[in-house]
């Protein structure tokens, strides 16, 4: 078993889990509540015997001097050193189920069943496979009086003693972190880096012990205990690595804003520049188009007046030609009624003629002296063929095959007046008819029928020829009239299209004017807009050049300013403001500027991690102004761990009900529910005030105060007591103590940030004075406050982006 002896925050439970890691050991440990007594202690010590003894694991059980809730847990363990057994750990019943279980095992190595043999087994068992490590502070009485209390700690153990780190360890440890970042990137890697790597370590160490020597120094001289222990150094070596980072990102964010507001001057000046050579081109195309549009006009206007004339004249002709149309239409339609009257004879002769077969001229033919009605008929066919009129002549052209085809055929339009006479001579003679002349022969009814069709016809063509002549002229002459309409019409479309065409170019230019006239007027107005702002802007160019250059320099002296505000945030909070500034201005800032590591020669605590307008803020809300209790805010708002303020005269306590008013939960360890209203605000991330603490923390909170986080799932989980609750990031805990002067044990000083806000004679002359101004002339206190919040809105606003385009 081992005895850890050393101040809390030396490494003593991290060495153990790593031995027993080493080892193939599982690490038992009690987890304190609000409500853990002996008999909650005993249940983990039976659960852990359970472990070791019938399960058989090896078991390392990791025991803290802060666990110790009653000195009855002591007693226990100095039983378990001296002899494995716990007096009255198992009753009867609950030894049972261990006798059960390791009963075969038992017989297995040759004991026998009995109670008490089994038992005997059982803590042989539990010694073979448990390892008691107790980790143990060497820091005031109640080591001294466990240690003469109960012998077994010092007889049974073997003690290893946890002393200070020395030089060389904590050059390393430094080294080896800083081996992590880039400490300054305008150098590049090779001797020189590695140089101020090196140098910025051994900053680390003269910081760590001359932290060490100061408390020395404050126990000796004002009765303050401040414990430094390793804990501390590592935080301080953390803390320098994301100070640096995001001071580094604060800083060239900020340059970088500034180069970038200046580019964009020098950019929009420029695109004035061109902006105005464009207006003038735009002015010009926009005279041109206006030139071109009103020649546009005239030619319009010209080319619309010559096609209304056409248009009418086109209108007019039509017109006269539709009354043309109509005549033409009334001749045909008279010449067509007269022809209709003939057309009926015309149609039943030929159906006579169609109805003559071969046998019908044949038997015409046969006549040797033809039938005087016959012979008449005949006489007159031939006289329509303008042929011999005899009998004989008569025959032979009957013998023709086609000569019913030619009567069909035959010219009827040109029958001459000689033969339509000769004819009329026939015709008018009461026995030339059809039924007379069939009653003789059949054909020559049929032949009479197309004699007098021809004679009827050609009597009226006699009449209709003159109105179809008539008919063919008035038609020419309307064709003739129609032709010149559609050309008349052609080209009044030619000239319409051609007035479309120019009323669409006349459009386009007219468009083209119109969207250059607006792109002149809002190149006008973007002109205006960035000489307004390039005017408005003219002197902060100056004064932004100055900043840019101002922050890239601070960025060079970052690797200085980091160090000395990191170990300021780590180690200042117990010490009095003329500590401090004994250990930042004769001993830190010195080494540094030795080592010629760089460093802003007018650097200070308050520049460097506070903004001006945020301290305004705290005093506002009842912080004191003096440059202390501003010193004092920066290690609350900035630390690494949770703030325990000693505030004798609860001006920390007011400020913080202030700033964090509306939401702010208030406990203290007299409420019975105060762990449950903490596990409220974890969940929700209200802040929590613990005021009225005395000398020693309730355990239950040391997972908060460790901010034993662990994420699962995308979840945020803290384990409080025996169940794990959501972590809200924007839980904020601060814990106050009306005690003046405190003792707290180093592991109390490691777990939060010590601060001390009891004022001195010093910081009461400074509040003192803050006072006096504001009750003489608040006017002037009033001005102050006004310039600092409006200077900080302006700062905060950013000029749109949008307008520089």
């Amino acid at each position: 078993n081992m005895l850890l002896v050393g101040v809390g925050g030396s490494g003593r439970q991290s060495l153990s889990r790593i031995a027993a890691y080493i080892c193939q050991f599982n690490v038992f440990q009690i987890e304190v509540s609000r409500n853990y007594r002996l008999q909650e202690f005993r249940e983990d010590l039976r659960q852990l015997y359970w472990k070791a003894g019938v399960e058989g694991n090896k078991m390392v059980f990791l025991f803290n001097d802060t666990q110790v809730v009653s000195e009855s847990f002591l007693e226990d363990i100095n039983n378990i050193l001296s002899s494995g057994e716990v007096p009255n750990l198992y009753s009867p019943e609950e030894f049972e189920e261990v006798r059960q279980a390791l009963m075969e095992e038992a017989k297995a190595a040759g004991a026998s069943d009995s109670t008490d043999t089994l038992f005997s087994y059982f803590i042989d068992k539990v010694r073979s496979n448990l390892h008691v490590i107790l980790c143990m502070s060497p820091v005031g009485d109640p080591f001294r009086n466990r240690i003469r209390q109960y012998p077994a700690f010092v007889n049974c153990t073997t003690i290893d003693w946890f002393t200070e780190w020395p030089t060389d360890a904590l050059l390393e440890v430094a080294e080896r972190y800083l081996e992590k970042i880039n400490v300054d990137p305008s150098i590049p890697d090779g001797p020189k880096k590695e140089e101020l790597l090196k140098k910025a370590a051994s900053v680390f160490v003269v910081m760590h012990q001359s932290v060490v020597r100061s408390s020395k120094q404050l126990l000796e001289e004002m009765k303050r205990h401040n414990y430094v222990t390793p804990t501390n150094y590592l935080e301080l070596v953390t803390g320098y690595l994301n100070m640096l980072s995001e001071k580094r990102k604060e800083l060239g964010d900020a340059a970088k804003k500034l180069r970038n507001g200046l580019f964009k001057i020098d950019d929009t000046r420029a695109k004035v520049e061109v902006m105005s050579v464009e207006l003038e081109e735009s002015k010009i195309k926009v005279q041109q188009y206006q030139k071109e549009c009103e020649e546009y006009l005239v030619v319009l206007v010209q080319q619309k007046r010559e096609a209304d004339e056409q248009q009418k004249a086109v209108s007019a002709r039509s017109e006269k030609i539709g009354e043309e149309e109509v005549k033409c239409r009334q001749i045909a339609d008279a010449a067509q009624a007269d022809l209709d009257e003939a057309l009926p004879f015309l149609e039943e002769a030929v159906r006579a003629l169609d109805s003559l077969s071969k046998k019908d001229i044949t038997e015409i033919r046969s006549y040797n002296k033809a039938p005087a009605l016959v012979q008449d008929v005949l006489e007159a066919v031939m006289v329509l063929r303008g042929q011999d009129t005899s009998w004989a002549e008569a025959k032979k052209q009957l013998g023709d095959p086609t000569f019913i085809q030619q009567l069909v055929n035959y010219d009827k339009d040109n029958m001459s007046d000689r033969i339509l006479k000769k004819i009329g001579t026939y015709v008018n003679r009461s026995d030339f008819n059809p039924e007379m002349v069939g009653r003789v022969s059949y054909a020559a009814s049929s032949l009479c029928k197309w004699v007098r069709a021809m004679e009827v016809y050609g009597r009226i063509y006699r009449v209709v020829e003159p109105k179809r002549k008539k008919l063919r002229e008035a038609t020419d002459q309307l064709k003739e009239k129609q032709d010149s309409l559609l050309e008349a019409q052609r080209r009044l479309q030619e000239v319409t299209e051609k007035i479309d065409l120019l009323k669409k170019q006349y459009d386009e230019k007219l468009a083209m004017k119109e969207e250059l006239r607006k792109s002149s007027e809002l190149t006008q107005l973007r002109m205006e807009r960035a000489g307004k702002l390039l005017s408005g802007l003219a002197g902060e160019k100056i004064r932004w050049e100055d900043s840019a250059t101002i922050l890239e320099t601070k960025l060079g002296f970052l690797v200085g300013d980091c160090l000395i505000a990191s170990a300021f945030t780590s180690y200042m909070g117990p010490f009095l403001s003329e500590y401090r500034d004994a250990l930042v201005n004769k001993e830190w800032l010195p080494c540094v500027k030795r080592l010629n590591i760089p460093c802003d020669p007018e650097f200070t605590i308050a520049n460097f991690l506070a903004k001006a307008t945020d301290v305004r803020e705290w005093n506002i809300k009842g912080l004191p102004s003096d440059t202390f209790s501003t010193e004092n805010g920066i290690i609350v708002t900035r630390g690494l761990r949770w703030p325990l303020m000693i505030d004798p005269q609860c001006q920390a306590i007011k400020w913080i009900k202030n700033m964090e008013k509306g939401k702010l939960k208030i406990i203290d360890f007299q409420q019975s529910d105060f762990l449950r209203t903490l596990e409220n605000a974890i969940q929700f991330g209200a802040p929590v005030l613990l005021q009225n603490v005395q000398e020693t923390l309730d355990p239950s909170l040391s997972p908060i105060l460790n901010k034993a986080v662990v994420k699962q799932g995308g979840r945020l989980l803290i384990k409080l007591g025996d169940k794990e609750i959501d972590y809200n990031p924007d839980f904020r805990f601060y814990i106050t103590t009306k005690l003046s002067n405190p003792h707290y044990t180093p592991e109390v000083a490691t777990k939060t940030t010590i601060v001390n806000f009891a004022v001195k004679e010093q910081g009461l002359e400074a509040q003192l004075l803050g006072i006096v101004v504001r009750k003489e002339r608040p006017d002037l206190e009033e001005q102050k406050d006004t310039l600092v919040l409006n200077i900080a809105n302006g700062k905060k606003k950013k000029v749109p982006t949008a307008t520089l385009r």
